[in-house]
């Protein structure tokens, strides 16, 4: 276990703790001194003499630590809330770096309950008790949040939660939170324990017997009710984890990450005249724009790289030799240099692309949490004894059809390992995208028929199609594709 003592120094020495507050907030720097003075200068003293039943020295023995009251802090001072909700105060200790960054910020009330505890409590801590009395704090005593949440009438813009850890908490105060404050921006105490967490997030629990002993479902419930094409989820280490759930922006922009091996394009494969490897990026180029896009090069050749450096794209050499090996480069960059909410195109160097290819991706990802590809593949129009996709039987799939502004889109079984997707979608799919990678070939087929069944996640692919694989055996449907030029 750790001390709470010990976790300034060490946090603000840990390289992934501070890349996660830069990725979020920028230049932080300022607002840490602010807190910084507040924690050293009697409040951490106060957490570890009055809290958590003596046991306030150890880290993650209920309040907040160093680095999960920095991040509520830090939400606070730059969002400027009026109202915030906070469901579990027990001692007061998050409540009161709550309290402490609405009286800097010159106005905003805290509105917070606990089912065990109220004002009167002397186990509270003697600062939650001053921001009561200021009228910061507006304490409701003795009362379960769930019957709380419905009679409440004020708008609040932040709720922290950090109660009672059993799903049958858990899942219907997220519910309630959901159907009445769905615009607020919820966080969440526990977010590390979770079978969802990475064994990175893990590493940073203070208490580790708890990983084994004790059930919280936190994320899980947040992440659950709160659905993932309308909201993002992620979360920061610490010593019990924090949690955050947001309604997602829109994005206009996508980045493409471009996989382009040094072998000819269509060894023991027809393709059409102008699918050469130059073309195809080309292509890709004037429809996405060089500046969104990174080249994964395998096995460059001279050619390959002088090329790529004459048009001015960004590359990245590696050796793979094979490209499930590519693919995976691509995936974990693509997951590494975007936030969860930006949309990426996980290209191989042999499609085509009409002029309107961005902005369709674009509007479908805005629209649905799912894998998005403008290729309309054939082998949805086979039946499976002559070849097609194994489910198709009289030459068709049985399917939905929806739209967006601009176009059709089927609700199909599979694509091939090049489609869109939100950041967000690839980390929760991670462990699936890099199964079916793993040997020298991807499986596409393989890693959408286990997605569809253990998650109920699917590809959209737009009728007709805007892009095309360029074999000529698998070319989309009702287009002449060697009329499409760069």
């Amino acid at each position: 276990m750790i001390l709470l003592k010990d976790l300034k120094e060490k946090y603000k020495n840990d390289e992934v703790i501070v890349n996660q507050l830069k990725l979020e907030f920028a230049d932080y720097s300022e607002l840490e001194k602010e807190f910084d003075n507040f924690w050293d200068n009697g409040f951490m003293e106060e957490i570890i003499t009055k809290s958590s039943n003596g046991n306030g020295h150890i880290a993650g023995a209920g309040p907040v630590d160093y680095n999960e009251g920095k991040i509520i802090y830090l939400y606070i001072r730059r969002m400027k809330p009026k109202s915030v909700l906070e469901i579990g105060h027990a001692a007061g200790c998050s409540s009161v770096v709550i309290a402490k960054a609405l009286e800097t910020n010159g106005s905003g009330t805290l509105h917070t309950c606990d089912k065990f505890s109220n004002a009167n409590d002397p186990n509270l801590i003697p600062s939650f008790v001053k921001y009561i009395k200021s009228g910061i704090i507006k304490e409701y005593g003795d009362v379960d949040a769930l019957d709380l949440i419905p009679k409440l009438n004020e708008k609040f813009d932040i709720i922290f939660t950090d109660a009672s850890h059993e799903s049958d908490f858990c899942f219907p105060v997220a519910k309630l939170l959901y159907e009445k404050y769905p615009e607020a921006l919820h966080l969440y105490h526990e977010w590390s324990f979770s079978p969802y967490s990475s064994k990175e997030a893990q590493k940073y629990i203070s208490i580790k017997e708890n990983l084994n002993h004790q059930e919280m479902a936190e994320r899980e419930a947040f992440e659950e009710t709160f659905p993932i094409k309308d909201y993002d989820h992620f979360g920061f280490y610490g010593s019990c984890g924090l949690g955050v759930t947001r309604l997602k922006s829109k994005p206009q922009n996508i980045k493409v990450y471009y996989r382009l091996s040094n072998q000819q394009a269509g060894i023991n494969k027809n393709k059409i005249s102008n699918a050469s490897k130059k073309t195809c990026l080309q292509n890709c180029i004037n429809k996405f724009g060089k500046e969104n896009i990174t080249v994964i090069g395998d096995n460059l050749n001279v050619e390959h790289i002088e090329l790529l450096r004459n048009l001015g794209v960004r590359f990245i050499e590696v050796s793979n030799g094979n490209g499930s090996g590519t693919f995976r480069d691509a995936l974990n960059l693509a997951i590494k240099e975007n936030l969860e909410s930006d949309f990426v195109y996980l290209l191989e160097d042999d499609f085509l692309h009409k002029e309107e290819s961005k902005g369709l991706l674009i509007e479908a990802l805005n629209s649905y949490d799912s894998y998005v590809t403008l290729y309309d593949h054939p082998d949805k129009y086979i039946n499976k004894e002559n070849g097609g996709n194994p489910y198709i039987e009289e030459k068709g799939e049985v399917t939905r059809l929806v739209k967006t502004e601009n176009v059709h889109w089927k609700i199909t079984n599979s694509t091939v390992m090049s489609f869109a997707a939100r950041v967000s979608r690839l980390k929760h799919d991670k462990h699936l995208l890099e199964k079916y990678s793993s040997n020298s070939i991807t499986n596409s087929f393989g890693f959408f028929t286990e997605l569809s069944k253990e998650k109920g996640v699917a590809a959209l692919s737009s009728v007709p199609g805007f892009s095309t694989h360029c074999e000529t055996a698998w070319l989309s449907p009702f287009t002449n594709w060697e009329e499409i030029n760069d």
